[in-house]
């Protein structure tokens, strides 16, 4: 047979396809082989697919995390990334606390009704700590899985991926709340030195209260001063949880206002203390940071902030921050108080000269006026005489009134730290819960000792506090007086009487105090209604002065 290559092959290739045509083909195991390769190589395919998917959703949940510094928001994103993520029908971070309990519980894809009543029910689950480094700040869980099935290895590896992302946002928010706080703190110092020093001011205790809740956001603050030597009073109370606060008296020794100033430390309180604090302060009480106000080697008082217990925990950090403004408060209180001397030492010049005035000048030109009317009514008929002698009663009592005044406008050259200033704060701080500024008179030389004068403040703010929660009074009169060797403090209001009240250990201690510095108690009700309060005691060891 002839022909060219061409033709052969022609020739063979018609007989392949014949043979084709014929029923001929390829044998059936190389076929399955095949078809095996092509669906491993679709599943792979697939599974590059998804991976890619999964890797870009990685990257978009961190990406979502990472874009937030408020820790709320970062903690919400978390918890809804995490739930796209994986496919979870639920997600939830728990948040631990300093103590290792749990603090927090932040949501998502569950009911608040069914969460009230426990763990919900579940089929699938994982759960993977989220870190801070070596502290593991909580945990993340996720839930039921949507696509039916268990969470799978991969499930797992791309939660502890995003827990880890997790952990670098969180830092980032705690850094930014952090500096947040200290930009506020600096600011309330900044603001509230300025207001301390300003002229006029009346209220500088509740600057300081003031200035502190809103720094730290705190449901309320309370500063308390060192008032008897065993005792601490709280000057200002500010914010929703500080009704029926101000002016409460409590043990230095067992408060914790109390000891902050005895020890000069600053903390948290937590524990056995937060329950008793809880107890003595009211309900909902929560956390609570105590810091004294301290200016060299001096403590002045101490600064309480607290929270609801619903509330976050507070921090070393905020720790540290109330301290060194209560340390500028101090600082700033000490340099109120050194001006307000300064234009207390220039007020009493003034004063003793006026009073030097009112002594030499008028009061002896009156003398004589009242000497010669005396004289006249002597020679005069009875009716004439009578009206004379009147006048002349009523130059006694202008006498005694401008005495008062003299006495008001000297300082007692060796009274014991302003007894005169310390009862006018007292009457101060009382006067917004009374709704007006009670009276007071001073009559005679009022140069008594520490311990009596420690008394008679304590009575009068007893007595004050009755006024505020009892009388229901619109007037109060108070008056401190010394004859020979008596000291007697005079309190009277126009209110709705005594009564009889359920507590009775204020009298109980008015009485105590009277008996220890040899004086009496008693408190009746005058004609006119009302309550007078009559409380006495002889000084020791004391040189009175000579009277005008």
């Amino acid at each position: 047979m002839t022909g060219t290559a061409g033709e052969h092959a022609m020739v063979s290739a018609g007989a392949s396809a014949a043979d084709a045509a014929g029923g001929l083909g390829f044998p059936n195991m190389p076929r399955l082989e095949l078809d095996e390769l092509l669906v491993q190589l679709v599943e792979r395919a697939g599974d590059v697919l998804a991976a890619q998917g999964r890797l870009r959703g990685l990257l978009r949940a961190n990406a979502l995390v990472a874009g937030n510094l408020s820790l709320p928001m970062v903690l919400r994103q978390i918890v809804g990334s995490a739930r796209d993520l994986l496919g979870a029908r639920s997600a939830a971070l728990g948040v631990l606390g300093p103590d290792g309990e749990l603090e927090q519980f932040v949501h998502d894809g569950m009911d608040d009704a069914l969460m009230a009543q426990g763990h919900p029910p579940m089929g699938s689950f994982v759960s993977v700590p989220v870190s801070i480094g070596e502290e593991v700040f909580g945990n993340l869980y996720l839930t039921e899985r949507t696509a039916g099935g268990e969470f799978t290895a991969d499930d797992e590896e791309l939660a502890i991926a995003l827990a880890a992302a997790a952990g670098a946002a969180i830092t980032n928010a705690r850094r930014f709340a952090e500096s947040e706080q200290r930009r506020r703190w600096l600011d309330a110092s900044t603001q509230l030195t300025p207001l301390l020093l300003a002229e006029g001011q009346e209220r500088p205790h509740a600057l300081i209260t003031g200035h502190a809740a809103a720094a730290t956001d705190a449901d309320f603050a309370l500063l308390a001063l060192p008032r008897e030597p065993d005792q601490v009073i709280v000057a200002d109370a500010t914010g929703p949880l500080a009704a029926g606060l101000a002016n409460r008296m409590a043990p230095l020794a067992g408060s914790l206002a109390g000891q902050a100033i005895n020890v000069g430390k600053s903390g948290l309180i937590t524990g056995d203390r937060l329950e008793a604090a809880a107890a003595a302060l009211g309900a909902g009480i929560g956390p609570l940071i105590v810091v004294p106000l301290t200016t060299g080697e001096r403590i002045l008082g101490a600064l309480m902030l607290g929270r609801l217990a619903v509330r976050p925990r507070f921090t070393e950090s905020d720790v540290g921050m109330a301290a060194t403004f209560a340390g500028h408060a101090a600082v700033a209180m000490e340099l109120a108080r050194a001006r307000t001397d300064q234009i207390l030492l220039a007020q009493v010049e003034d004063h003793d000269r006026i009073a030097g005035d009112l002594h030499d000048q008028v009061i002896q030109e009156l003398f004589a006026l009242g000497m010669k009317l005396q004289g006249h009514a002597a020679h005069s008929d009875p009716a004439a005489a009578e009206r004379l002698n009147g006048y002349v009663d009523t130059l006694d009592e202008v006498i005694g009134n401008i005495r008062t005044s003299i006495f008001g406008l000297r300082q007692p050259r060796q009274a014991p730290a302003d007894l005169h200033a310390r009862l006018m704060e007292i009457i101060d701080e009382h006067a917004p819960q009374l709704g007006f500024t009670a009276d007071i008179i001073f009559t005679g030389a009022l140069d008594l000792d520490e311990a009596l004068a420690h008394d008679i403040l304590a009575v009068t703010r007893e007595a004050l506090s009755n006024c505020v929660r009892h009388a229901h009074a619109t007037a109060v009169t108070i008056a401190l007086a010394r004859e020979d060797k008596l000291i007697t403090l005079d309190i009277t209001d126009n209110g709705r009487g005594i009564g009889t009240p359920a507590r009775s250990s204020g009298l109980v201690s008015m009485r105590r105090r009277a008996e220890r510095n040899g004086g009496t108690l008693q408190v009746t009700t005058p004609a006119s209604g009302g309550t007078q309060l009559t409380w006495t005691a002889r000084p020791r060891n004391s040189n009175p002065t000579p009277q005008a």
